[in-house]
């Protein structure tokens, strides 16, 4: 993948009515900060963005902020679920068509356990904000992958 955005879902409410940690809704605040972080994404996002969801509500949420603001199919992925790993979320991004711009949108530690992956961060997870975005990049140098840090933004910001 040429780029790949990792966005946390917003802030979420404590409890679901079902009791369920995967039907938690965003909180009013949350919903407004995902507006805010989806207008800034929209302004950037290139054409070929593809966008991926952990299936949790409040993912779910945070991702149709997005699309309520331009036409992107949000894919439902297993991969990002709440029980997930990061090695198996690192292998279903590794496969993805190089040329597409990747988003996904997920949860801690994960995203974060990913980023230091990436990063080349050692025994340690990066810390990623509710609702913030951070958008990698990637570049060959001597025919092996290289990751880096294109832009990290927060709805405060």
């Amino acid at each position: 993948m040429a780029n790949l955005i990792l966005w946390r879902h917003a802030d979420a409410k404590v409890e679901s009515a079902s009791g369920k940690d995967s039907d938690r809704e965003l909180t009013k605040s949350g919903r407004k900060d995902a507006a805010k972080m989806a207008q800034w994404l929209n302004q950037y996002l290139p054409a070929d963005t593809v966008v991926f969801s952990s299936p949790a509500r409040r993912c779910l949420q945070t991702a149709v902020a997005l699309s309520d603001l331009r036409q992107v199919d949000i894919k439902v992925a297993e991969f990002l679920s709440i029980e997930s790993t990061v090695e198996r979320i690192a292998q279903e991004i590794t496969t993805a068509d190089s040329s597409e711009t990747i988003l996904i949108v997920g949860h801690q530690p994960n995203l974060g356990l990913l980023l230091a992956k990436l990063l080349g961060i050692n025994d340690s997870a990066c810390v990623v904000k509710k609702g913030a975005v951070w958008w990698l990049r990637q570049r060959f140098v001597d025919g092996l992958a290289q990751h880096y840090i294109y832009a990290v933004q927060q709805p405060e910001y």
